[in-house]
């Protein structure tokens, strides 16, 4: 009976410590609740991605690095809902001069294109002051409505998407509203060198705007817009 009763206390001693040494390496295993079905490690999570987390994992269209020099297709500006075809003009001839004698630019022969002024510098190339306008018309039928100069704001994003594919993106670094069109215009040009095809590359955007000459049946008045590149990424 004695020996029956320490064979029966030892079994029982040496059960308890199996099960002390077990229980560690059992709670140490993850169970299936809410921790072990959402795991937050970086490989096993794919949240939405923040603007921040956006921007430095795919960059955007945007971004100064997918331009390459080459000739504008298209002008848009997401702000004004503005995304229209560009064609090539020249200068007006028949227009009046500044006081360096030079001829305005002329302007597209369709109302919702773009003009781009092809003897000057190109979009990407770095140097020169890219120059393109537009018309504004009443009924709203052009490019730009008679809002523009309200509108338009420094900041605002302008893209020229290229004939390579490419797209050449600004910022407006400057906007002169409703410049009397006859005078001011011409000695904006002349005080500012926007018209020069040196220096840093920029970019300029002017349309007619401000109140209707009823008699010459046009606007007395342009708002011009400055832009310079984005930055590369």
């Amino acid at each position: 009976m004695r020996r029956a009763w320490l064979r029966w206390t030892l079994a029982t001693l040496l059960v308890a410590v199996g099960l002390a040494l077990l229980l560690p390496s059992l709670r140490a295993q993850p169970g299936p609740g809410p921790e072990a079905a959402a795991p937050t490690g970086p490989a096993l999570v794919d949240p939405a991605p923040s603007p921040s987390t956006a921007t430095r994992s795919s960059p955007p269209m945007t971004a100064r690095s997918s331009c390459r020099v080459g000739e504008p297709r298209r002008l848009v500006m997401p702000a004004l809902g503005v995304d229209a075809t560009f064609e090539r003009i020249g200068l007006d001839q028949s227009a009046p001069r500044d006081a360096a004698g030079r001829p305005p630019l002329g302007n597209p022969s369709n109302r919702k294109n773009a003009g781009w002024y092809a003897d000057g510098p190109r979009p990407g190339s770095g140097r020169g002051t890219v120059l393109t306008n537009g018309h504004t018309y009443r009924n709203g039928s052009a490019i730009f409505h008679e809002d523009f100069s309200e509108r338009v704001q420094v900041g605002q994003l302008v893209q020229l998407r290229q004939d390579n594919g490419s797209v050449c993106s600004y910022r407006i670094a400057k906007v002169w509203r409703e410049v009397e069109s006859a005078r001011g215009y011409p000695r904006l040009v002349a005080t500012q060198h926007l018209y020069d095809f040196g220096g840093p590359e920029r970019l300029l955007l002017a349309t007619c705007s401000g109140s209707w000459n009823a008699a010459s049946q046009e606007y007395d008045h342009i708002s011009v817009v400055l832009a310079v590149p984005v930055t590369r990424s």
